[in-house]
């Protein structure tokens, strides 16, 4: 689903990566504005894509592990082809899938000759996708509801038609939409977990956490200690309210889900230390202990007081007027209670007081 956090995320500073293999066909580094952030020896940062997607690569002694492929083949091909580059290597060892929406999942085939790895809740999804062609269709729509938009700007403000960044969003949705229309292979992870999963690869392991429903219908939380990164998906994101359901996540949430967001984050953020980087899937933000504690502590006691207030018998009003945001959650006084993600909603902070009453015991 298009929302206006997905609208067009520009940067100045474009990295070009030269060398890229054949495999990449002829879309070039600068064709789609990607960008490489080395953040240590052993992990770098891929940025690409008017939405400016996050993708995450490990070089570890047992070969490159990658989270995430992108919107499609071609794509996922380029930003593959760019990681080599960077790490002057090709022995990728896992790909894996944080969630299931079409900008982290739909480029799967691109790393065809690898295991995927993801939960058993975003297998159910991808397999879902294959047997209900028409489940997807919405996502399917989302590079001609793209380029439409850019000619509407285009048609009220001419100028955008000679910005170099709007050319290169242009082709960036053309690329993905001939890869649609060639045909969408859908690739589930061959290497599933129910819970959590640690993958040994010599130097570092990799850590999965399966959330539940958070943002999409089966996140996950992806943890390497030994580089002191934590890849949050779309689960936090800096300066805003943490989301307890996002409007067009039509999939149930109950408590025991509500349960499970607590004990992996708490675990999370209890196993990290003041200099554990936090990376979300969109976006350069690179968030800290101290940035993302104080949401997760929001979570649990709005959780822990919608409980309390239910039991007492209070009605959802009521329990509204007694979790005032700014003199209850103090920790999150500074976070913006609206998000152009949710910009529908007129408050996160009385939305997820909303939802946790609807599913407290």
């Amino acid at each position: 689903m298009l929302t206006r956090r997905h609208t067009l995320v520009f940067t100045a500073a474009l990295l070009t990566v030269a060398g890229l293999s054949a495999q990449a066909g002829s879309v070039s580094p600068s064709e789609l504005g990607i960008t490489v952030r080395r953040i240590s020896p052993r992990a770098a940062v891929v940025n690409v894509g008017p939405w400016n997607n996050s993708y995450l690569a490990i070089a570890s002694q047992k070969g490159i592990v990658v989270i995430d492929s992108g919107f499609s083949k071609t794509i996922a091909q380029t930003v593959r082809a760019a990681i080599e580059t960077e790490f002057k290597r090709s022995d990728f060892a896992f790909l894996i899938n944080s969630h299931e929406h079409s900008d982290h999942f739909f480029g799967n085939s691109a790393y065809a000759d690898i295991p995927i790895v993801g939960s058993d809740l975003l297998r159910g999804a991808a397999l879902k996708m294959k047997s209900e062609p028409a489940s997807i269709a919405p996502r399917m729509a989302i590079p001609e509801q793209s380029l439409a938009k850019l000619r509407e700007d285009a048609q009220k403000d001419p100028k955008l038609a000679q910005n170099p960044q709007v050319a290169q969003a242009e082709r960036f949705w053309k690329i993905v939409q001939t890869d649609y229309t060639a045909g969408l292979d859908i690739m589930p992870p061959t290497i599933t977990f129910d819970r959590r999963l640690a993958l040994n690869l010599g130097d570092v392991t990799v850590h999965l956490f399966s959330l539940g429903h958070w943002h999409s219908t089966g996140d996950t939380v992806i943890s390497i200690p030994e580089e002191g990164l934590v890849r949050l998906g779309a689960v936090l994101y800096a300066g805003q309210m943490p989301v307890v359901k996002y409007p067009y996540a039509n999939e149930p949430f109950t408590a025991a889900i509500m349960d499970n967001w607590i004990a992996v984050l708490s675990e999370v953020i209890a196993e990290a230390n003041e200099k554990t980087r936090f990376i979300s899937c969109h976006g350069w933000a690179v968030m800290s202990k101290a940035q993302c504690a104080p949401q997760v502590a929001y979570l649990e006691k709005l959780w822990s007081e919608v409980r309390r207030a239910k039991a007492a018998g209070k009605s959802l009003e009521q329990t509204k007027a007694a979790l005032p945001r700014a003199q209850m959650f103090a920790e999150v006084a500074g976070l913006a209670d609206t998000a152009d993600l949710v910009a529908n909603l007129p408050s996160i902070h009385e939305r997820n007081i909303e939802t946790l009453w609807s599913v407290a015991p």
